[in-house]
């Protein structure tokens, strides 16, 4: 793009003198500091921006600004009324009247024909005057993807007999502009649409009128460091309409896209970025019913921008697995004996408790009936790529089964699956407790840090999962039971699972997170679901089975059987010490209304700490990637 930055010297005018190419900022006292853009440009037209600066130590209550194009004729403005006819004038809108001293408003619009070199005046307001010599020139930068700039380096200038001052451009940093069905433009909730006037590009992304409706695109930084993104949209609706800025997976800031009733008449809005070196995501989420803002285009400044390839979305989820590491020991466990291990306890048993190198145990489809105590760290338990449901690891203890001394095994005896090592990963496996109801009965009990659990299937009834203690982190999996049956005092985060009730239950959760733990069981995106034997409302979100339980919500879809209240107390704890809470959850079950009064709706900035980065510090888990 080109960039044209005009910085004038202020001083008392005795006239306002309009002629082509000049601007002129209107205010009761001296104040202007103005820059003009030249945005995008394109066969037969270009959008531009005009920035004013308050350049005082006084609030000014309200401005408006005038300029004439050489050869060209705007069409409409955003973020701005316009009026006349070249000259042209842009008046404050009432939520961008107000300028602080140092404060900025912008101002787009877009105009047929050519970009030229404008002059760029300062001026006092209602005061005699007279114009000021003043020179401004055009400076190349990298163009925008979706067109050639034409402009060429240039000056102009005007002088007058009784006063001169002089204004040349600064260097700007570059931009780049991603439009929709151009590279870096890589997926929108809707459609691409033409039924408004005044979009560049092709069209403007109309997505659907859901919570969760989102754009998302892809970009690369030359440099890690906060960037400046700038969204043009269009909001005719009756009301503002809230997105999430989601940033590489992480949730930045809440943005809201105000209404001016009028979707031809387009607005920008501006967000900081962080960008790491490389690729980077950014996604656009709707907050509201009504979906997003008629979104044109977002251009990203600064040097080094530029688009990049979109990711290619696999066609089964369990595509880049553990199957395609090479780089490790690999133990192969065969039921129908065509492996080296018949069984998965035959291959752990090759392993030291000291374990420091990196393992896997590759298990062929099967049923292995096989109660198992994992004490060994750094083993990765792979079932083939979308064999999941045929990779079975099943036992049938309950708590009330019996030892050869005549007692109880309890409930952590129960368990199928006994994990207590820490590096341990398990992915395309089911692990089932089969001892049917009326006992609590363990598929995996989990006690350690840093376990992954990626497109598993944990099967069970009373008490499925026991997270136990340390940081676990399950992806993409099947977790399915009746009573609390995710329940213990780990840090947990469960993404975009299916949390799955087969049958009447008092509640999915029951989380014993100590009170100095900030995070207990937070489940991101997923869905909340039940047979139709569960009864409408008839299951809670969560009980806390010790006082400073913590659970959340982000984001999830809820099923009809979900209770109003939302959350419960579990014996003789109270929900006054609880930290239960929800965000943006949707569904049936949703209702926000009317939870219990001690949990949370959380607002956009609480929810946005609920990030890997936050919830486990230095460990990144590589089923997050």
């Amino acid at each position: 793009m080109k960039k044209i930055i005009n910085r004038p010297m202020l001083q008392t005018l005795k006239h306002s003198l309009i002629t082509t190419g000049i601007l002129i900022a209107i205010a009761p006292h001296t104040w202007a500091v103005c820059s003009y853009t030249v945005t995008n440009n394109w066969g037969g037209g270009f959008t531009g921006e005009i920035k004013v600066t308050n350049d005082t130590a006084q609030t000014t209550n309200n401005w408006s600004v005038s300029w004439q194009e050489a050869n060209a004729s705007v069409t409409n403005a955003w973020n701005a009324t316009l009026s006349g006819s070249n000259p042209y004038t842009a008046n404050a809108l009432g939520w961008n009247a107000t300028l602080a001293p140092g404060a900025s408003a912008i101002f787009g619009f877009q105009a047929n024909g050519i970009a030229g070199a404008p002059k760029v005046n300062g001026n006092l307001c209602g005061t005699a005057t007279s114009s000021t010599a003043t020179t401004s020139s055009i400076k190349s930068s990298t163009p925008v993807i979706s067109s050639s700039s034409s402009i060429k380096s240039s000056a102009a200038s005007n002088s007058s007999k009784n006063s001169s001052s002089a204004a040349s451009s600064t260097a700007t940093e570059n931009s780049w502009l991603f439009e929709e069905s151009a590279v870096g433009f890589c997926s929108n909730s809707g459609v691409i649409d033409t039924k408004h006037s005044g979009y560049t590009g092709t069209g403007f992304i109309d997505t659907e009128n859901a919570i969760g409706a989102s754009i998302i695109w892809s970009i690369t930084a030359a440099t890690a460091k906060t960037y400046t993104a700038q969204i043009r949209f269009g909001n005719g609706g009756a009301a503002a309409r809230r997105a999430t800025v989601v940033v590489n997976d992480s949730q930045i800031k809440t943005l809201d896209f105000p209404t001016n009733s009028n979707w031809t008449q387009w607005q920008t809005v501006n967000v900081d970025i962080p960008l790491k070196a490389g690729t980077n995501s950014i996604k656009l989420v709707s907050e509201t019913a009504d979906g997003l803002a008629n979104i044109d285009s977002i251009r990203v400044t600064g040097n080094g921008i530029t688009p990049a390839a979109c990711p290619t979305a696999p066609t089964d989820p369990t595509t880049a697995d553990c199957n395609s590491i090479t780089n490790q020991p690999i133990l192969r466990v065969a039921a129908d004996g065509s492996g080296q291990y018949k069984t998965v306890q035959a291959a752990l048993n090759t392993l030291s408790n000291s374990n420091t190198t990196p393992t896997q145990i590759r298990i062929k489809p099967g049923v292995y009936r096989e109660k198992l105590t994992i004490t060994k760290p750094f083993v990765t338990f792979c079932g083939e790529q979308g064999k999941t449901t045929s990779t079975i690891l099943t036992y049938n203890d309950g708590a009330s089964t019996l030892k050869a001394d005549g007692t109880a095994i309890g409930t952590s005896g129960s368990a199928s699956i006994t994990l207590k090592a820490n590096d341990v990963s398990m992915e395309n496996i089911t692990i089932e407790n089969s001892f049917g109801i009326g006992s609590q009965a363990v598929a995996l009990l989990a006690q350690g840090q840093r376990l992954q659990f990626r497109n598993c299937r944990l099967l069970g009834n009373q008490d499925t999962l026991y997270t136990h203690s340390g940081t676990q982190y399950y992806r993409n999996c099947h977790i399915q039971g009746t009573v609390d049956f995710i329940f213990g005092a780990a840090t947990a985060v469960f993404d975009n699972n299916t949390i799955h009730s087969v049958g009447g239950g008092t509640a999915l959760t029951a989380p014993s997170t100590e009170q100095t733990v900030p995070y207990g069981l937070v489940f991101l995106g997923g869905k909340v679901t039940a047979t139709s034997s569960v009864s409408k409302g008839s299951v809670a979100l969560g009980r806390n089975w010790r006082p400073y339980g913590a659970a959340a919500y982000i984001r999830t879809e809820l099923g009809q059987h979900i209770a109003a209240v939302g959350w419960v107390k579990m014996s003789e704890n109270t929900l006054d010490t609880a930290r239960f809470s929800e965000y943006l959850t949707t569904g049936a079950g949703a209702n926000p209304s009317a939870r219990a009064p001690q949990s949370k709706q959380l607002t956009a900035t609480q929810a946005a700490t609920y990030t890997i980065s936050n919830i486990f510090g230095s460990w990144v888990p590589s089923y997050s990637k």
